[in-house]
């Protein structure tokens, strides 16, 4: 089943002559940060691991748990762990400092989750973490994995008790994230939220990561009935659900213009896990400028929070400009509408 060959990435047995790279990275203070290696690791207990291996055979060595290297390029840049026993498997990635950034970590592990499912046997498979190892958080999210508990100084790390967050997917949960409609939708519409299909709307979901940034439908729904009160008078929510080629996929929440508040302010954007990265953000801009418009305004305001994996980028693409305001710990933005 070896070497696993992926559009840029070479997953393959480790070899002796790996060690120094393998030392190297796994001894670099922000590589090892959320591990749980020992320091300094050393040539030697990379050779020594080796030995314990053996000649086994490639699925035994999973049953145990297993690295592989992930080579770019020719070159080592990380290793990934997997494991696989009765159905239930673990999966893991380290990279190199000097390889981040380039989306290897999730072409790696995409690539274990294929083999484990439709060449191991797997029928569940989790991965754990550091709660702060935001970007592990997000490779689990980019290959199909969510979020199922967060448990408390359950791990003893280097400087005593942690806490631990958990990841997982199952079969059924892989082939529907891997059959998940990626391309851009044909036609996008902003529709109203009834009594009868509000909790419809409701089972949106963002990844657990991005909770820092949007809130959950129902939550949005809560402050649109207890809404803000804001300069004496309190906001007036204005709802729609997003609909793509027929599907709900998105939820939008902006608060209306009054005498009290002078701008239509972008409140909450919300695209399900499901359907992100098909170009649905800027076809909701789209709309709700279009909207603004048809009231008779001239500018769209919202804001933000900063962050890994924040919406600042997606804003700014967009052409929201920094208005140089604070608004609740969050930078305000405006996109001033052309004549």
């Amino acid at each position: 089943m070896l070497p696993l060959t992926t559009e840029r990435l070479v997953l393959r047995d480790m070899r002796p002559d790996d060690a120094a790279r393998v030392a190297a990275y796994r001894n670099d203070p922000e590589v090892a940060r959320y591990q749980d290696w020992p320091l300094p690791y050393t040539e030697q207990m990379f050779l020594e691991r080796m030995a314990a291996r053996g000649d086994a055979p490639f699925e035994a060595r999973v049953a145990a748990g297993t690295n592989l290297a992930i080579e770019a390029d020719g070159r080592p840049v990380g290793d990934v762990y997997v494991q696989v026993k009765d159905g239930l498997g673990e999966v893991g990635w380290t990279l190199a400092l000097d390889a981040r950034g380039h989306g290897y970590a999730t072409e790696a592990a995409a690539a274990l989750l294929h083999l484990l499912f439709t060449e191991l046997g797997a029928h569940r498979v989790e991965a754990s973490m550091h709660p702060d190892n935001v970007a592990s958080a997000r490779v689990c999210e980019a290959i199909g994995m969510t979020f199922e508990v967060w448990t408390k100084q359950n791990f003893r790390g280097r400087d005593g008790w942690e806490d631990d967050m958990r990841y997982v997917v199952l079969r059924s949960e892989w082939e529907a994230w891997t059959s998940r409609p990626l391309h851009p939708p044909t036609e996008v519409s902003l529709v109203e939220i009834t009594p009868d299909d509000a909790y419809l709307w409701a089972r949106l979901v963002t990844h657990k990561s991005q909770e820092a940034f949007v809130a959950p439908t129902r939550v949005s729904y809560a402050d649109a009935l207890f809404p803000e009160v804001i300069d004496g008078a309190p906001v007036v929510p204005w709802l729609r659900g997003v609909m793509a080629d027929g599907e709900r996929v998105g939820f939008v929440m902006m608060a209306e213009v009054t005498e009290h508040h002078p701008y239509p302010y972008l409140w909450r954007l919300l695209i399900d896990r499901m359907h992100q990265r098909r170009g649905l953000g800027s076809r909701i801009i789209e709309l709700l400028v279009a909207h603004v418009r048809s009231q008779g305004h001239d500018s769209l305001v919202t804001s933000y929070e900063v962050g890994p994996g924040g919406p600042a980028p997606f804003y700014h693409r967009m052409g929201f400009v920094p208005t140089g305001e604070i608004v609740d710990g969050e930078i305000e933005t405006k996109l001033t509408l052309a004549s």
